[in-house]
């Protein structure tokens, strides 16, 4: 039995607010959320006065404050430019641990979506690590960002740790904010699928080999796919396989690279990130899709 002080909270009694920083004090809080979620040296935080100048450049900076006033999260995006439209590029969302698993992310990029929309932005650009499964459950599952690109090493060697051991590859992606899929997953969250009975009907272009209790390789990929849609199985578990044997994960970015160079190459997009259990433990897909014309 839990203790009656220590009963576990439920999203709805987790209180913040989300708005625009107050003071310095929270440009100083959110340099130590960088450090307590990314567990990196202070050469690679961002540090106050750049983060006022970005807000002051047309930047968009918010903040979660609980219902004490502390800074627990925060959202920054840097105003950009493509294809001749106005971006804001998403460069940080960070929530301090004890206020993760409560939407308190999801709920900083909703505001970054409305703050973005006020001043007359429909995309927001962003990049995430492909290693990384919860990222990518956030980015493609829950937002509905969509990436066409990949790029390698795309950050140089950091002291974050999730990069820590492996070139800081990344996807990177947009967020159409007026899209009709984004309303829709901002509205009733991600689409309720049986994706038991869609696994058994999709199309993959790799299985995975268990090698040791816990460490999963992947078979060789199809590269002739010509479905409209496919599946990408990776380990839902790769931050543990990274730990175990960087060799092992040095592996799995390698086939990232192959996968997603080549097929964005063939006018494929990844549009969603599937995460369901099976026989006891959970697996994870990539949904890449034939673009339209």
């Amino acid at each position: 039995m839990v203790a009656a002080g220590r009963r576990k909270k439920r999203k709805d009694e987790i209180q913040v607010t989300i708005g625009p920083f107050r003071d310095l004090e929270d440009y100083k809080a959110c340099e130590d959320i960088q450090r307590e979620v990314w567990r990196m040296n202070d050469i690679d935080i961002v540090p106050v006065p750049l983060l006022v100048e970005a807000g002051r450049s047309g930047g968009v900076l918010l903040g979660a404050a609980s219902s004490l006033g502390d800074l627990v999260g925060f959202v920054f995006s840097m105003a950009g430019q493509l294809d001749g439209r106005p971006t804001q590029h998403s460069f940080m969302v960070a929530v301090r641990a004890a206020y993760r698993n409560f939407d308190v992310g999801y709920k900083l990029k909703a505001a970054q979506r409305k703050e973005a929309l006020k001043r007359g932005v429909h995309l927001i650009t962003s990049c995430f690590d492909p290693m990384q499964p919860g990222d990518a459950y956030f980015a493609l599952g829950k937002l509905g960002q969509r990436a066409v690109a990949y790029e390698e090493n795309f950050h140089g060697e950091t002291t974050r740790l999730p990069d820590r051991g492996l070139p800081t590859d990344r996807v990177l992606t947009r967020w159409d904010l007026k899209d009709a899929d984004t309303v829709r997953r901002l509205d009733q969250g991600p689409p309720r699928r049986e994706l038991r009975r869609e696994l058994k009907s999709g199309v993959f272009i790799n299985r995975l080999e268990e090698t040791a209790p816990g460490l999963l390789t992947s078979s060789p990929v199809e590269l002739n796919c010509n479905a409209d849609r496919f599946l990408f199985e990776i380990p839902y578990n790769l931050q543990e396989i990274k730990n175990r044997d960087l060799g092992v994960a040095l592996e799995w970015q390698g086939r990232m690279r192959q996968v997603f160079r080549h097929y964005f190459g063939k006018s494929y997009a990844v549009v969603d990130f599937w995460v369901c259990e099976a026989d006891g433990h959970l697996r994870a897909f990539y949904v890449l899709e034939r673009q339209k014309d």
